[in-house]
């Protein structure tokens, strides 16, 4: 195949994934409803958990350390129609970055021991506010965005590798349905 999207480097392939790793946790928390607890906290039910999971998994898809995944720099080194718009994307969400982190190191994947620490960065969650709408917004238009990508990506791979098949099964079982 003489496209360079075959050439790839693995840190593309693997970022590819956890597109569509983030793209599955976007699209559950998008359809699933805070619900109608009495004694649950909101944090314990389906939803709190989606929250906490899918915010503590985008701010790993940028995060800064050198051995970690950052999009914007594996996606930087090789010709793509997208990087001004995941450019976008990383600027609207600079002001959430601080907070997502501390709530993925202290309540979606590490933990804390005690509340008040834990307490820190959940403000980006306050329900009604223009915060928590700006950063639904973002998580749909990254979703939507790294859809692209996905599709994108495919289309250049080994079609020994299937990639229509893998897409339509990709697409069926984001939005529920059986692949068959």
């Amino acid at each position: 195949m003489n496209d360079p999207r075959s050439r790839l480097r693995e840190d593309v392939t693997i970022s590819v994934e956890r597109m569509m790793r983030f793209c599955h946790l976007a699209q559950m928390q998008l359809e699933c409803a805070p619900g109608d607890t009495k004694i649950l906290p909101l944090h314990l039910t389906r939803f709190g958990t989606l929250v906490l999971e899918t915010a503590s998994f985008m701010y790993s898809l940028f995060e800064d350390r050198q051995e970690a995944i950052n999009l914007l720099d594996v996606w930087q080194d090789f010709d793509h129609p997208f990087g001004q718009e995941l450019r976008n994307c990383v600027t609207r969400l600079d002001p959430f970055k601080e907070e997502l982190k501390l709530v993925r190191n202290r309540v979606g994947f590490h933990g804390s021991l005690s509340r008040n620490h834990e307490r820190a960065g959940l403000g980006i969650f306050d329900v009604g506010s223009s915060r928590a709408r700006d950063f639904v917004r973002l998580l749909r238009d990254m979703q939507q965005l790294f859809l692209r990508m996905i599709a994108w990506y495919m289309e250049g791979m080994d079609s020994s590798a299937r990639p229509g098949e893998m897409w339509k099964e990709f697409v069926a079982e984001l939005q529920g349905h059986s692949p068959t």
